[in-house]
This record gives C-alpha cells, sequence and structure tokens, in this order.
C-alpha cells in the first residue's frame, strides 16, 4: 500500500484552515476557470490542495522555489502556506490566472508568494534551491528550463503519472518516488532531479 508522501492532517490548525480558505476560494472561482468539472469539485482538496503538497518531504534548507506554469497557484499557493518561510515564485503567462493569483493572495494573505506573468523562458531567477512544475510539459525540456533557475546542486521536482530514468543533461541523478491519493487507487511520482554541484 503506497501513501501520502506529505499528510495536511499534520500541519497545524492555522496553516489547514488557510489551505481550506484557498479550496473555498478554487469552489467559488470553478465556473470561471474550469478547473475541474462541477461533479469533480468535491475532489480540489485532495486532487489539487494535498496533491501539491507531495513535494515538502524532500525540502532540506530549502529559502527560494520557483514554480514553472503555476496556473492558478498549483503548487505554488499550497507550498506557500505550508512554508511561510520560503520564499514561492508563481511563473504564469496568462494573465486571467495570474490575477487570479494575485486576488488569491491578496483574499488568503499569503506574503511570501510572488506572481511573475511571464513565460517561463523569460524570468530572471537564479539560484533557486527547488524549481517544481505540475502538469506542465515533458520531463527532459522542463529539467532544462530548469536548470538554468536553480543554484549548483539545487532540485527539480515535478508530478507524474509514472516514473522517469534518464537523467537529463547537466543533473547528476534522478530519484521516484511514488504515492496515492487516499480516493485514488492511481499510483503517482514525485520525480526528483539533482542539479550538479560546483566542481
Amino acid at each position: 500500500m503506497v501513501n501520502l508522501l506529505q499528510d495536511p492532517k499534520k500541519f497545524d490548525d492555522k496553516t489547514v484552515q488557510k489551505l481550506r480558505e484557498v479550496e473555498f476560494f478554487l469552489r467559488k472561482w470553478n465556473k470561471n476557470i474550469n478547473l475541474v468539472s462541477e461533479q469533480d469539485e468535491v475532489a480540489i482538496w485532495e486532487r489539487h490542495i494535498v496533491d501539491s503538497l507531495q513535494v515538502m518531504p524532500f525540502f532540506k534548507e530549502v529559502n527560494k522555489l520557483a514554480d514553472m506554469g503555476s496556473g492558478i497557484g498549483l503548487p505554488a499557493v499550497p507550498i506557500a502556506i505550508a512554508c511561510p518561510d520560503v520564499d514561492v515564485f508563481a511563473i504564469e503567462p496568462k494573465q486571467k490566472q495570474s490575477a487570479l493569483m494575485a486576488e488569491l493572495i491578496r483574499e488568503i494573505r499569503i506574503p511570501n508568494l510572488h506572481v511573475l506573468s511571464e513565460r517561463v523562458e523569460k524570468v530572471f531567477l537564479s539560484h533557486m534551491d527547488v524549481v517544481c512544475c505540475r502538469a506542465f510539459g515533458e520531463f527532459s525540456r522542463d529539467a532544462r528550463l530548469a536548470y538554468k533557475m536553480l543554484k549548483p546542486g539545487g532540485l527539480f521536482m515535478t508530478f507524474k503519472a509514472s516514473e522517469e530514468t534518464a537523467v537529463p543533461q547537466g543533473y547528476d541523478k534522478i530519484e521516484n518516488h511514488a504515492y496515492q491519493l487516499p480516493s485514488s487507487a492511481r499510483k503517482f511520482f514525485i520525480v526528483i532531479a539533482y542539479k550538479t554541484g560546483e566542481v
């Protein structure tokens, strides 16, 4: 039996309350953004918020994190709430989604979350401890985009439905960590690529 890598029940009450506020916000806006079908609205908590938190057990001394193609803030928003000491940069070129994130930051008060309304290729970020993405693109392409933003030894993390085995150029190794969401029989993976450190 594969379980969650990060169970939100272990967070303090204030953190859980803020995450639930995000769920309520997304339900309220779902008709405009078509995040999920109406029948799947009940899955917002598990499939989007809880899922977004599954990278957290692999954070080590993380101060700066970038989320590529953040959409409406997944995984950036749940991570920023659960890790208030981490500066989180959500990169999202689509104006509708980035405006919605800005509204979410104001409404729920997430001071450590910064929205960059720009294409990943044009963003000037460097020395990130972690660069992550969820439902963004092809693994080797995403790793290449993350590479320029990561510090030496930094981690590229992505959410996948199957394991990745090919180590991308500029990285030392990759790891696959399996997990299952409570109401799903499907197995998902957090794939981590370690950027080559300084020689």
